[in-house]
C-alpha cells in the first residue's frame, strides 16, 4: 500500500514542481503569457515551514491579458501613408476609356474590400467608376445599397485625384419615350486576377462596348501587388473615402453609448451562421436535419466542390464554434460578469452555445430593438 501511495504521489510532486517553476518564470517575465488555473491550489509543507504557492487565481493571472486587450497599443513608429499621394501620381484624364460597374458580393466586410478593388481596377483601366452595387440577396437580406450606408459625396470628392466616379451610367438617347442608358457587357473576372487581366481582357471589352459589368466581384483583384501606389490607393479608399452616412454614425454612437452604460463589454461576431458554415463545408458536427439545410444552402449559393470536414478543420478553415469561443474568453480572463453582445445568430441554437452561455449577460441584436435605444 505504501508503495502504491509512493507511486501515486511521485508524478504529483513532479507536476507541482513544474507548476511552481512556471509561476516563477511568469513572474520574472511579468506575465507575458497566461495559463488557465483549473481551480486547484497547492501547498507544500515540511516541519514548521509552510510555503504556499502564490495565490494566482484564474482571474488574477488572466485579468492582465483582458485589460491589455482593452487598452490601445503604441504605434511603434508606424504612420499612415495612404492619405498622401506620390508626386508623380497624376489625376485621371478628362476622357476615360469607358465605364466600370461591379456587383459586390459576400458579407459587408468582403463588399467593402471589393469596393477598394473596384476603385483600383478603374484606375488601372483609366475608367469611370459607377457607384458599386452591393449584394442585396445575401444571407443578411440588407437592401440599403451603397448610398444607404456610405457618404456618396465624400466618396466621390475624396477620390477626385484618383478616379472619376459617377452615380449612374449616362443616358445615350430616348427610345419610345423612355430614357436609354449604355448597356454594359458582363464579365466574370478570375479570382485574384492580376492587373494585366484588367489591362488586356477587361479593357478590350470596355472599349468595345463602352461599359463593362464585373460580377461577381469578391477577391477579384490580387492582394499582393508590387506597385506601392496601387496599395496606397486601396488603403485610401478603405480608411478615407469610405465614410458612413451621418444617420448611420448617429445610430452607431447611440448603440455604443447604450453598451457602455452597462459597463465594460465585448461585441463578438461569431460567424457561426448558415452561409459561413455552408461555404466552409463544416457540417459534420450538426444533426442530420441541420446538415441537410447546410448542404442545400451550399448547392444553391456556392460553386460545386467536395469538402471534407476533418481536413478543413485541421487547417483552420472552419469557424470557431461558440463552445470554443467561450473557452477562449475564459482563458483570456473574462469572467461571468462580462457583458457580451453577439452579432447575428448562432446556427444550431442553444445546443451550440454551452460554454459561451455560461456568461450571465449575453445579448443578441434583438435586445436593442426591444429597448429602442435609437430614440
Amino acid at each position: 500500500m505504501k508503495g502504491l501511495t509512493r507511486r501515486q504521489t511521485g508524478p504529483g510532486v513532479v507536476f507541482l514542481l513544474c507548476v511552481v517553476s512556471m509561476v516563477s518564470h511568469m513572474r520574472q517575465e511579468k506575465l507575458k503569457f497566461t495559463f488557465m488555473n483549473l481551480g486547484s491550489s497547492f501547498e507544500v509543507g515540511h516541519g514548521n515551514e509552510h510555503n504556499s504557492l502564490t495565490h494566482l487565481t484564474y482571474q488574477e493571472t488572466t485579468q492582465l491579458v483582458a485589460d491589455r486587450l482593452r487598452s490601445s497599443t503604441p504605434s511603434l513608429g508606424w504612420r499612415s501613408s495612404a492619405a498622401s499621394r506620390n508626386p508623380e501620381w497624376s489625376p485621371p484624364p478628362e476622357r476615360t476609356n469607358g465605364y466600370l460597374l461591379v456587383r459586390c458580393n459576400g458579407g459587408l466586410n468582403q463588399q467593402r474590400g471589393a469596393i477598394c478593388n473596384a476603385v483600383l481596377a478603374a484606375r488601372i483601366m483609366n475608367a469611370t467608376l459607377v457607384l458599386p452595387a452591393l449584394d442585396t440577396n445575401s444571407f443578411w437580406h440588407d437592401k440599403s445599397g451603397f448610398s444607404g450606408i456610405y457618404d456618396v459625396r465624400h466618396f466621390i470628392t475624396s477620390l477626385a485625384n484618383d478616379v472619376k466616379v459617377v452615380t449612374t451610367l449616362p443616358l445615350v438617347g430616348v427610345v419610345y419615350k423612355q430614357h436609354r442608358r449604355i448597356k454594359p457587357f458582363q464579365l466574370r473576372p478570375p479570382r485574384n486576377a492580376l492587373p494585366n487581366w484588367y489591362e488586356t481582357v477587361a479593357l478590350a471589352k470596355m472599349k468595345e462596348h463602352g461599359a463593362i459589368l464585373l460580377s461577381p466581384f469578391s477577391h477579384r483583384l490580387a492582394e499582393e501587388l508590387d506597385n506601392l501606389d496601387y496599395q496606397r490607393l486601396r488603403c485610401r479608399v478603405n480608411y478615407h473615402a469610405l465614410r458612413f452616412r451621418e444617420d448611420v454614425m448617429s445610430l452607431s454612437s447611440k448603440i455604443v453609448a447604450r453598451l457602455r452604460a452597462e459597463g465594460q463589454f465585448l461585441a463578438i461576431h461569431l460567424r457561426f451562421e448558415m452561409d459561413m458554415l455552408a461555404f466552409a463545408g463544416c457540417t459534420d458536427i450538426f444533426t442530420v436535419a441541420e446538415q441537410a439545410m447546410l448542404v442545400k444552402y451550399r448547392m444553391e449559393n456556392f460553386a460545386e466542390k467536395t469538402l471534407h470536414y476533418t481536413d478543413r478543420r485541421l487547417i483552420g478553415k472552419c469557424p470557431l464554434t461558440p463552445e470554443e469561443v467561450g473557452l477562449i474568453l475564459r482563458a483570456l480572463g473574462y469572467d461571468n460578469s462580462t457583458h457580451i453582445y453577439i452579432a447575428a445568430g448562432i446556427f444550431g441554437g442553444t445546443a451550440r452555445c454551452n460554454n459561451i452561455c455560461i456568461y450571465v449577460y449575453v445579448y443578441v441584436h434583438i435586445f436593442f430593438q426591444r429597448r429602442h435605444i435609437w430614440r
